[in-house]
């Protein structure tokens, strides 16, 4: 029977990486640490988290899709807007980005708008251009607003993937949105046993009992689709209509529960300072490259 049970290395790293981001975070909304960095790369660099993926054999740590499919799905209940999850999913497969001390990210060929560079504008990052080699590209491209997270850079090149490698990124950026969504969820309850219309909470309501009973199967739903994207026996690589089916429908699970998590919040979950809609476009960029990782 497959394995979707996290091993202890994920969750150990899961862990770490929530302790890590409540106290750098300081618990402010998303709408601020998109727009003030409150993290830097050199902290996730100092204590070794974007070395994690990589394989014992290489020196690494060597967790597996699996555990890092847990790290991605914390990662994403925050959205902070730095490239951890593509730098893992690179130096587990590149040598030449192992070498790289900085950020490292990759470029997809979006089936809307061309080959995509995710944080291309951070510094010090690369990006791979195949498994040895990097893409001569520099850092003054314009970045797509609409994802304020990821914010993406329009390039001339794409990298070059092998199909696990593929595969691979497809899952962690599946397991990104779950983690988004887990957290929509989350807010949305919590929102509903303090918001009162009539002198009750709107939790008390039939209406919103039922979407948040529905919320909570979407995630479920999702969750489990990128675990069994991510177990260890299920590799039939990126070329798989299986892989592509299971993130997909993550992801598009995951952005329903976003949106039903608007919806919960009425008015207040379409303002700026309640950052939703930071989640919502995150995990729309998100389906956008994975489609491009893993072409139909």
């Amino acid at each position: 029977m497959t394995q979707l049970i996290v091993g202890k290395i994920g969750a150990l790293a899961a862990e770490g990486i929530r302790d890590l981001l409540t106290r750098s975070l300081g618990g402010e909304p998303i709408a601020r640490y998109t727009e003030q960095r409150l993290l830097e790369w050199a902290t996730l660099r100092e204590g070794g988290w974007d070395e994690i993926g990589v394989p014992e054999e290489a020196g690494g740590a060597g967790a597996t899709l699996r555990d890092l499919a847990e790290v991605s799905m914390t990662w994403g209940e925050f959205c902070v807007p730095l490239p951890l999850v593509v730098t893992l999913a690179a130096k587990r497969w590149s040598p030449v980005a192992r070498e790289h001390p900085g950020p490292v990210t990759v470029s997809v060929l979006s089936p809307v708008a061309g080959p995509l560079v995710p944080y291309g504008n951070e510094p010090g990052i690369r990006v791979l251009a195949g498994r040895n080699e990097f893409l001569e590209s520099s850092n003054d491209g314009v970045a797509d607003p609409f994802s304020l997270t990821m914010q993406p850079v329009a390039v001339e090149g794409s990298t070059t993937f092998d199909p696990v490698a593929a595969r691979e990124l497809a899952v962690l950026w599946a397991a990104e949105a779950v983690g988004a969504a887990k957290r929509c969820l989350r807010d949305a309850v919590a929102y509903a046993k303090e918001r009162k219309q009539f002198g009750v909470p709107i939790g008390s309501f039939q209406a919103i009992k039922h979407r948040a009973a529905h919320m909570l199967e979407l995630t479920e739903r999702a969750e489990t689709a990128v675990l069994w994207a991510a177990a260890d026996d299920f590799r039939e690589g990126a070329e798989s209509i299986g892989t592509r089916r299971l993130v997909l429908h993550a992801l598009a699970t995951s952005r329903e529960v976003v949106e039903s998590a608007i919806q919960v919040h009425g008015g207040m979950g379409f303002t700026w300072e309640m950052g939703l809609h930071v989640y919502l476009r995150h995990v729309v960029a998100l389906r956008e490259l994975v489609q491009g990782l893993l072409p139909a």
